[in-house]
């Protein structure tokens, strides 16, 4: 069961593409807006509650946070819980039989539809953020409390984690009584916490590259490496291809899946940035692309959409933001990057990548062209960003995320 953007969903496409080719009969269950690309991939679907529409923004919880000053309880429940009964209701006839569920981490549902119907549940994390390290503290809020938690060790991050656990107890209420409901003994586990992981394998769908695992990561984790998933028959459009023949090679300006749908200025400032610099550019930049004129010089190409893994090979580096799907493709690619974090995962996400040594990162609220130029020629002008960049493509390339990622499953369900 997967939950979220494209980036999200296709990594299970990966791990169930790899399932299928050696016999087993997996079935993605996701919103209805997917029913036609997992169909592609001649996969079985299943449609589960809640729906995804074409375009829909994604807002980031701490953003909306800070915006609109809400209680952080009802604004959690508002933004995750009232698909939860939907899709627990959707999920129960789908799994029933089924040797094992394998959940995304924002999937609450799927652990007590697996559980309600006695069956093996597993579960999946895209980044190294979601085990909580107090060892390594991920980046959720600001940078400097992260940082400021690094230096204190620990114990100090032990301390914090305790006291959000107690603010956050009432947030899932609504998954609490759902068990209740569904008969299933009362539990201690949080689903934010401790019980997203499953105890019998937590697959953690992300490079090694990014995070090593800690002493106080979950006993049944796994890191497999990322699951990259490829759709058969794709090419670059003949427009990018031709561009990319026809001259040096560009710079990459993409917001992934999701933050293209909100990107503000980022497009404009980054042409803008790219043209003060004599570099070619490709924006990718989504269906806005198509709703207005060319407007940019003949070295610009803005782009509805590219495979990332078709033209990232081709650019001189890659300015994205941060999301675990873009940034794993970035690394395969060896690309050194600038990254704008836009929420949620991304700000850690691209802490990781730059202590890589491969990647700069720039502010959303400073993303302005006089501050992107100057950090675009820091990153070209450095050799250190390349030369790490291709050691790390090294790396994440003889991971085989999806293969792996396979054989826990069926290990884990023998």
């Amino acid at each position: 069961m997967a939950f979220g953007s494209p980036g999200d969903l296709q990594p299970f496409l990966a791990v169930g593409e790899v399932l299928r080719d050696r016999g087993h009969e997996p079935v993605i269950a996701t919103s209805e807006f997917y029913r036609e690309l997992i169909s592609r991939s001649s996969l079985e679907f299943a449609s589960v509650r809640p729906e995804r529409f074409p375009g829909q923004k994604d807002p980031d919880y701490l953003d909306r946070l800070l915006r609109r000053r809400e209680p952080p309880a009802r604004m959690f429940r508002e933004m995750f819980m009232p698909g939860l009964r939907d899709s627990v209701a959707d999920l129960l006839p789908i799994v029933a039989g089924a040797d094992g569920v394998v959940t995304h981490t924002l999937a609450a549902g799927g652990r007590l539809a697996a559980e309600a119907q006695g069956i093996p549940w597993l579960s999946a994390v895209m980044q190294p953020m979601a085990y909580l390290s107090a060892h390594e503290p991920p980046v959720i809020g600001p940078s400097w409390l992260a940082a400021a938690l690094r230096a204190a060790g620990p114990d100090a991050t032990r301390h914090w984690h305790r006291t959000l656990r107690r603010v956050m107890v009432s947030w899932t209420r609504d998954w609490h009584l759902l068990r209740h409901e569904l008969g299933l003994p009362s539990t201690s586990d949080d689903p934010l916490w401790e019980g997203q992981h499953s105890p019998l394998r937590s697959l953690g769908l992300f490079s090694r590259v990014l995070g090593a695992p800690q002493a106080d990561w979950p006993h049944a984790a796994r890191i497999t490496g990322f699951p990259f998933y490829r759709s058969a028959g794709r090419r670059l459009d003949p427009v990018v291809q031709r561009f990319i023949e026809e001259g040096d090679a560009p710079l990459v300006f993409t917001l992934g899946t999701t933050a293209v749908h909100d990107p503000g200025a980022f497009y404009e400032e980054s042409a803008a940035a790219a043209e003060a610099l004599g570099l070619r550019a490709v924006l990718i930049s989504g269906p806005r692309a198509e709703e207005r004129p060319q407007r940019w010089s003949r070295n610009i190409l803005e782009t509805p959409f590219a495979e990332h893994h078709l033209l990232f090979p081709h650019a001189l580096a890659v300015v994205h933001q941060g999301g675990i799907g873009t940034l794993s493709e970035a690394l395969l690619a060896g690309k050194p990057m600038l990254i704008m974090p836009y929420g949620h995962d991304q700000a850690d996400n691209a802490w990781r990548a730059s202590r890589l040594g491969s990647a700069r990162i720039i502010a959303r609220g400073n993303y302005r062209e006089q501050v992107v130029r100057r950090a675009i020629s820091r990153l070209l002008s450095d050799a250190t960003p390349r030369t790490t960049a291709v050691a790390v493509s090294l790396e994440v390339a003889r991971e085989r995320g999806a293969d792996v990622a396979a054989d826990h499953i069926a290990r884990a369900l023998a």
